[in-house]
């Protein structure tokens, strides 16, 4: 889905006014091998991230995001078509309360960005339309198969991925970092 996103940006001829880029990190499951070693070797990068979507796991489609109050308007405004792009998929995009900052790693990319303080607000998904899809039968196992993708789920989230990636791009304004973090 993510590549699929890329490829529609690609070729739709967006000029978005900051870079989008696309990551596929490597070493994930052996110590978040490839994020870190983005972290170190691009540490200028960390505060000019509006926010990382990280992509890691089944097919379901996105169904909503939530975010801190400070993103809320930017993130509904950047939302709003995508209700109109499939009416049968729900989208809601909601306020996140501040959380604690993380000072360890976690079991995925984004918390390495987290760590350092960059915005990892993922996409809600769900298996709205009974699938009866489960990651937990096939996560880290030898039945994550190819056959196990949702074809319209995943058409669907590279949609999504592509208008929200886009929207946030062309803000002019970074996203918000208030209230992400509760202060201590």
């Amino acid at each position: 889905a993510m590549m699929e996103a890329a490829r529609m940006l690609a070729m739709s001829g967006a000029k978005p006014e900051r870079s989008i880029v696309f990551i596929l990190f490597a070493g994930e499951e052996f110590g978040l091998l490839g994020s870190l070693k983005w972290i170190e070797d691009h540490p200028e990068k960390l505060d000019k991230i509006s926010n990382v979507f990280n992509r890691d796991g089944g097919p379901t489609p996105p169904v909503g995001i939530s975010v801190p109050k400070a993103m809320y308007d930017d993130f509904v405004k950047i939302c709003e078509p995508i209700k109109d792009i499939n009416p049968d998929y729900p989208f809601e995009v909601t306020i996140a309360q501040p959380r604690k900052r993380p000072t360890e790693f976690g079991g995925t990319d984004a918390t390495v960005f987290a760590v350092a303080g960059v915005p990892t607000y993922e996409f809600r998904t769900s298996d709205f339309k009974g699938y009866n899809f489960d990651y937990g039968e096939i996560w880290h196992t030898e039945r994550d198969l190819y056959n196990k993708n949702i074809p319209e789920y995943q058409e669907h989230t590279a949609v999504v991925t592509a208008i929200v990636a886009l929207g946030v791009a062309n803000l002019d304004h970074l996203l918000s970092r208030e209230g992400m973090f509760i202060e201590e």
